[in-house]
């Protein structure tokens, strides 16, 4: 395996050039489980990796899709659909080596046309692509063969080895694009282990081995995703044997859950930041003093130990702490009710008026629960406000809308980079291109001045000048205050003790495509 220069440590995983078919947890040769069944909160809305908002969304889109590379947990990157990669010394050109012999489930053949193909959907303006953001920075993908892909970039960008193992550039088979048109995101037909087999909405989601993947035989010949909103309900299945896998159980239970001989849990610090929303040009949020208020009014420590049961730990600066470019803030938003008021009070707030809350339910650890303190902590400092919950589908399409539409004003979201770089989330956010219904940055800020330093961040090689702008950036908009500033969590995932071998990542994702089950 021969490497290209690296930057720093957590660049490791976007410097490597890889080749070979190596892969993750290969199982030795032993007995197939015929089915894991795994319990999650929220139905997915779509099954098309280029239209996915939802990690746990493009994790079921990666076990049928599969990606161009994958990252590992110890944030390597390991040979998928690509075979291994090439960068020019300008940092402007990877030549892409795909693996050879690799059909779609369908029979469709995967080669550079329809690689390119999924390029040219993801950069396409003509479709809805949330998370466009993290590939803009390409020029041109042209094809030199039937298995090399060239991708020409606009300017040199660090993480874009790992950008390739975004669910984003996971291909869906040429056919079935024809065949379904739209509709492919309820019928998805990739190249990865499993093989859609029924979706029956707010029930149930269900995957089949795919007899014919490239790679090595997955062990468990079904997935069934049970779809159970409610928490205590999911823990009750796993511990009866209902369930196998409980995604996300409730963070009052965690002990619990951990003290069961029967049971596993796993719980590494994620990279996914739990924040209210303020919508920054709609509303009484756009006034920064307000913004800046409600950040005082809120106690997040209490609710990380209170609420959350120490399943997260509060945000000390405007993404995870294990992200490359993550920079604890010198003002920190402590709770302070009284200068949340003063605040207030100068900002001629109209305490008559109502101000209109929404949350999710199911999707994030305890989210109706950290809604409803907030709205407390609120309630408390004489704002009054109104909280609505919505499903997980609902929800994300009234994210979408623009600022005209827009009925959002504090609203509890989380966002979790992919990769593990501070762009992901500084740019992903907060840049004004990334304002809905072209991106996700749902609190639609827009700073001239913030753009340009992630702008120069994303142009600058220099890795210590690239933290310094990273820095600037991140004072800017920890002032801004277009959030309130709420917690990072940790991935909580409980699963029967007799599952070995299952991979839980730091980007909220897990792989049962190798597990073994012990009797």
């Amino acid at each position: 395996m021969k490497k290209i220069s690296m930057f720093t440590k957590a660049f490791v995983f976007m410097s490597m050039l890889i080749a070979g078919a190596g892969f993750f947890l290969v199982p030795p040769a032993g007995a197939q489980i015929k089915e894991l069944r795994i319990g999650i909160g929220i139905d997915a809305d779509t099954l098309n990796p280029q239209e996915h908002t939802t990690t746990l969304c493009q994790n079921m889109s990666d076990l049928i899709q599969d990606t161009p590379l994958y990252q590992t947990p110890d944030n390597k990157l390991e040979p998928r659909l690509l075979t291994k990669y090439d960068v020019s010394k300008d940092g402007l050109t990877y030549t892409l080596q795909l693996r050879k012999g690799v059909k779609f489930s369908d029979g469709t053949l995967f080669d550079a046309k329809a690689l390119k193909l999924t390029f040219d959907r993801a950069l396409d303006p003509k479709l809805k692509v949330p998370l466009r953001f993290a590939i803009t920075m390409i020029k041109e993908v042209t094809i030199v063969d039937d298995y090399t892909v060239r991708v020409q970039l606009k300017y040199p960008y660090a993480p874009f080895a790992a950008t390739l193992s975004l669910t984003i550039l996971s291909p869906i088979s040429p056919a079935a694009i024809e065949k379904y048109g739209e509709d492919v995101r309820q019928n998805p037909v990739g190249a990865g282990p499993y093989i859609l087999k029924e979706w029956v909405k707010g029930d149930r989601i269900v995957m089949v081995r795919n007899e014919n993947y490239y790679g090595k035989k997955p062990t468990v010949e079904k997935l069934t995703f049970k779809i159970v909103p409610e928490d205590t309900t999911r823990e009750a299945m796993l511990r009866s044997g209902q369930i196998d896998v409980c995604y996300k159980p409730l963070p009052s239970n965690v002990a619990a859950l951990k003290a069961d001989p029967n049971i596993t849990v796993e719980m590494p610090l994620d990279t996914r930041t739990i924040f209210m929303g303020l919508n920054y040009k709609k509303g009484v949020t756009k006034d920064k003093l307000v913004r800046q208020a409600f950040n005082y009014a809120v106690d997040k420590k209490a609710i990380v130990s209170k609420v959350l049961f120490d399943t997260a730990v509060p945000m000390e600066g405007p993404v995870s702490p294990i992200l490359f470019g993550f920079f604890k803030m010198a003002n920190q938003y402590d709770y302070n009710p009284e200068k949340a008021k003063e605040l207030l009070k100068k900002a001629n707030f109209d305490f008559n008026q109502t101000v209109n809350m929404r949350t999710p339910q199911g999707r994030y650890l305890f989210d109706k629960q950290v809604s409803e303190a907030v709205q407390a902590y609120l309630q408390a400092i004489g704002v009054k406000t109104e909280l609505r919950t919505y499903d997980w589908p609902t929800y994300v399409a009234g994210l979408l809308k623009p600022i005209q539409e827009t009925e959002l004003e504090v609203f509890l979201l989380g966002w979790g980079p992919i990769i593990l770089d501070a762009d992901f989330g500084l740019y992903g956010q907060f840049h004004s291109s990334v304002n809905p219904p072209a991106g996700l940055g749902a609190a639609h800020y827009s700073n001239a001045e913030y753009d340009k330093l992630m702008d120069a961040s994303r142009l600058e090689q220099n890795p210590k000048k690239r933290l310094e702008i990273m820095k600037k950036a991140s004072e800017m908009v920890w002032d801004d205050c277009p959030w309130i500033w709420l917690h990072v969590e940790k991935f909580v995932i409980a699963y029967s003790k007799k599952i070995k071998g299952m991979v839980v990542t730091g980007t909220e994702k897990f792989y049962p495509t190798y597990i073994k089950m012990e009797k």
